[in-house]
C-alpha cells in the first residue's frame, strides 16, 4: 500500500472513512498486466459485482485524447490509517516524513 501510495494510487474520503483508487492512463499490455495485479490484490476491497472502469478523456493542453482504467475500493475505515499518513490537513498529498520506516522493498518495487 505504500509504494502505490508513492505512485499512482490514492485515498478519498467519503462519509469520514476512506477508499483507496488506483487508475492507470498507460494502457500498453505490460502495464495491462500490471494494473489488473494490483486490482487483484484489492479485490477482497471491491463490490462483489465491480470490474475495472475504462474511459477516454481529451487533454485539452495538446488536444490529444487518452485512455485510461481505474478501480475505487469500498469506503472502510482501514484505509483511514493511509489517509492520515498520506496527506496533510489541507487535503495534498505528502510523502510521509517516516517513510524510511514504512518503505519495504517490496513496497519499493510497486
Amino acid at each position: 500500500m505504500i509504494g502505490l501510495l508513492l505512485g499512482d494510487g490514492h485515498i478519498q474520503t467519503r462519509y469520514s472513512n476512506g477508499r483507496f483508487i488506483y487508475a492507470q492512463s498507460s494502457l500498453r499490455e505490460h502495464h495491462l498486466n500490471y494494473f489488473y495485479h494490483i486490482f487483484s490484490i484489492f479485490k477482497p476491497f471491491l463490490s462483489k459485482e465491480f470490474e475495472a472502469k475504462s474511459r477516454s478523456f481529451l487533454d485539452k493542453r495538446n488536444n490529444k485524447t487518452y485512455s485510461s482504467i481505474s478501480f475505487a475500493t469500498l469506503t472502510l475505515p482501514c484505509f483511514n490509517y493511509y489517509k492520515n499518513l498520506f496527506y496533510n490537513s489541507n487535503g495534498k498529498k505528502i510523502v510521509p516524513l517516516t517513510i524510511n520506516q514504512l518503505l519495504t522493498p517490496r513496497g519499493l518495487a510497486y
